[in-house]
């Protein structure tokens, strides 16, 4: 650690005494075709509407401009195309280098500016890198900043499995780039009731802030070319390198160190590279008193992009990421007992990995990308009592890998004034395999079902979509289809959206079904190799409008209708709708389950223009599922949501000096209610799904950061203070039975923790 400071600082002696006062913001304006749009204005605005700086693309469709260290709103512009507003913040010693992409509207919307957002992103949240790095106790992660957004609830604090909208975290799809990958995610076990692996989420990402551009989360309705994923589809974007120098980033922290660097491969082509390294662990956090229930966890990631741009206007992009995550218990001495945990070595080991690229190109009248990804996930967990009393659980073990190779091709090609056809298919081969086994003195794999076996398919997406103008309106229609080679199941996904586009205001109702594979356990349940998908039916309207003083107002209305959910044959009860980290009994299971999500949605953002910002948002929902009688709540039905993510920044001479704050209030989650005596025969929890799911407590937690930044001449430092749950308040997580204690025990969510970071730009 001294040597890593030593040259930090020797590296900013040098180099302090050769640059200026100054902040390089490079870019690339092109289509959504991937077409370069030479000549397109880019301007830079501080507190007034006239701009302090512009420029003009050239024919590459490249930008620069030098500005001086601030936040400023940046808008593109081109004759044709629907302007786009960013946030652009400006540090010394680092350059910028933006990718923007304007959608082509008829001449009567050209001078639309209502979000990041293109016309036709229905159903779009787009969070770009900047807004994730200034959220308090957000530990550099998007998706914990999608929190902050309406419908979407974390299921745990110790992880970022997120529940949007009433589904499981299980229905939440990730890409990088586009491409379908393998949970991205460090310690997938993190905030289970159970303590075994999640299909998604994890305690953290492993793409960290530093490499990524922004993160779109599409849910409510997909469009063409997006399936397999009913709650939504998270799509993580890379962001390139610094082309013109050279520099890098310092971060040192209560929970780790991050080293990155970036710069050119070629200058006159514009290529870059950025490469980053992370190693984190909670051992600094828990010598200061931070409970984390005596475990030791570790991880560390090296992420990397390459961006090479070649003839014709085309982009080769590749890109790779490792991951390694530990976690581990050691059982205490039998006197130190206090809760049946104690009495177990737990051993947690996650190896994540992906490497993929994605080819831009122009041969004639189309725009093709291609793209291919290799990536996989292997996980062990093992739990072993070091004593053996009568009856009791005594050994837990669980492999498991998921292996995904994605390619898809897609081709876009314009159809006369403000029309576009785009055609394509994507490709996922899944290798899989799965074991989970209970060994117990009494009662062996009844309660907790043996599962073991492999899945291997391939799923089969082809797609084409049209998109055409008719004045202010636009009309997008697409069709969808599905097939997963394992067991020959297919689905249909027909799509259709139609927008109505103003100065100020954006009308748009969409619907369309889509599906979605399931999970390995449920078809390796005897008798259920042939299920097929599970299908959403999905409508949603949602108004977007501009007000004054830089507010943008979203509120919107969706209605899903969910049909081919999984139940247990004899006890439909039992839906996968329900799912999370547990498995089905020893049961067959069938496509008859229903249920059905609606609820309204709202959201007031004012962008951080003129050094102040927030988002307040909310919603009003129900989840419920059919038990063959009547329909319920489900498990994820915490009924609203409710947040206020502010901040505020002071500037003088070079300093900032800023105060973030956010406010969560939300629903409670639900759980089966505790069969109290058969748990005490067995010698382990034995839920009641038959009974409903109990609501637990509602939600509140309240986050701080603030933060110090000095730009000086060629670096820049940064100093920050986040406290998560600042009030210290006890979250329920959920309940169980402790075979120690003899009793049902209630488990909390994390308490106050605050992680100090100190980072440096140079």
């Amino acid at each position: 650690m001294r040597v890593v400071v030593l040259l930090v600082w020797l590296g900013l002696a040098v180099v302090s005494h050769a640059q200026e006062l100054t902040g390089k913001v490079t870019g690339k304006v092109q289509d959504i075709s991937g077409v370069a749009l030479a000549g397109a204005s880019i301007a830079a605005f501080q507190s007034s509407e006239t701009p302090i700086t512009g420029a003009a693309a050239d024919e590459a469709g490249r930008f620069s401009l030098q500005l001086a260290p601030g936040r400023y709103k940046l808008v593109v512009s081109f004759t044709g195309f629907q302007s786009r507003e960013s946030e652009l913040l400006v540090i010394a010693g680092k350059s910028g280098n933006l990718s923007v992409i304007l959608d082509e509207v008829p001449t009567e919307l050209e001078e639309i500016v209502v979000s990041p957002e293109p016309v036709s992103g229905t159903g779009l949240t787009s969070v770009s890198i900047e807004k994730t790095m200034r959220v308090p106790a957000n530990f550099f992660d998007p998706v914990r900043m999608l929190t902050s957004y309406p419908g979407v609830v974390a299921a745990n604090d110790q992880a970022n499995s997120i529940i949007v909208k009433g589904y499981s975290p299980n229905h939440v799809l990730w890409r990088v780039e586009g491409l379908d990958i393998a949970n991205p995610n460090h310690l997938a076990n993190a905030g289970t009731m159970s303590d075994k692996p999640t299909a998604n989420g994890g305690g953290v990402s492993i793409l960290s802030a530093q490499v990524l551009d922004r993160t779109d989360f599409r849910s409510g309705y997909l469009p063409a070319g997006y399936g397999n994923g009913l709650a939504g589809i998270m799509d993580m974007k890379l962001r390139a390198g610094a082309a013109d120098k050279t520099q890098y980033t310092v971060q040192a922290s209560l929970i780790g160190l991050d080293l990155a660097a970036e710069g050119p491969i070629n200058k006159e082509r514009g290529s870059s590279f950025l490469v980053n390294y992370r190693y984190s662990t909670v051992g600094l956090l828990s010598s200061v008193g931070i409970d984390f229930g005596d475990e030791s966890i570790n991880f560390q990631d090296l992420t990397f992009h390459a961006n090479m741009p070649h003839k014709a206007g085309g982009e080769l992009s590749v890109f790779g990421f490792m991951g390694l995550s530990k976690n581990i218990f050691n059982a205490k001495p039998e006197e130190e007992w206090e809760e049946e945990k104690d009495r177990y070595d737990i051993t947690f080991k996650g190896l994540t990995y992906g490497a993929g690229l994605i080819n831009h190109f122009k041969p004639g009248t189309w725009t093709f990308v291609a793209g291919l990804s290799f990536s996989g996930q292997v996980q062990e967990r093992d739990s072993r009592s070091i004593t053996v009393p009568y009856p009791h659980i005594y050994r837990e073990a669980y492999d498991s890998y998921n292996v995904i190779l994605s390619g898809f091709i897609k081709a876009n090609r314009k159809l006369g004034a403000y029309g576009n056809m785009e055609t394509g298919v994507r490709l996922n081969h899944y290798q899989q395999y799965l074991k989970n086994e209970t060994n117990a003195q009494a009662y062996p794999d009844i309660f907790a079902p043996y599962v073991r076996g492999n899945v291997n398919g391939l799923l089969l997406q082809p797609y084409a979509s049209w998109i055409k103008y008719f004045g202010t309106w636009q009309v997008n229609a697409g069709l969808q289809y599905a097939r997963f080679g394992f067991n020959n199941t297919d689905s249909w996904e027909p799509k259709l959206s139609i927008t109505k586009a103003g100065k100020k205001n954006t009308i748009a109702l969409s619907a369309g079904t889509t599906s979605q594979v399931q999970q390995v356990q449920n078809y390796l349940v005897t008798g259920s190799r042939g299920l097929g998908f599970t299908r959403s039916h999905q409508a949603l309207a949602e108004w977007k409008t501009k007000l004054p003083g830089e507010l943008k107002l979203t509120t919107s209305a969706f209605y899903h209708w969910i049909v081919d959910a999984p139940v247990v044959r004899d006890a439909p009860f039992y839906s996968t709708l329900n799912q999370w980290d547990g498995y089905t009994w020893n049961d067959t299971l069938v496509n008859k389950g229903k249920g059905r999500n609606y609820g309204v949605e709202a959201s007031l953002e004012k962008r951080f223009y003129n050094n102040l910002y927030f988002i307040l948002s909310g919603s009003r929902y129900e989840a419920k599922f059919y038990n063959g009688a009547a329909y319920l709540n489900s498990r994820f039905n915490t009924k609203f949501t409710s947040s206020l993510l502010a901040g505020k920044e002071w500037n003088k001479k070079n300093r900032s000096f800023g105060v973030h704050a956010r406010v969560l209030y939300l629903g409670g989650l639900r759980q089966p209610l505790i069969d109290l005596a058969l748990s005490q025969q067995v010698g382990t929890t034995i839920y009641q799904e038959q009974s409903g799911y109990l609501r637990l407590p509602d939600y509140f937690r309240t986050d701080l950061r603030v933060s110090w930044r000095k730009n000086k001449p060629g670096y820049t430092r940064t100093l920050s203070i986040d406290i998560q749950n600042v009030t210290n308040r006890q979250n329920t997580a959920f309940t169980c039975f402790d075979s120690f204690l003899q009793r049902e025990n209630t488990k909390y969510q994390l308490g106050i923790i605050p992680v100090l970071a100190y980072r440096v730009d140079f």
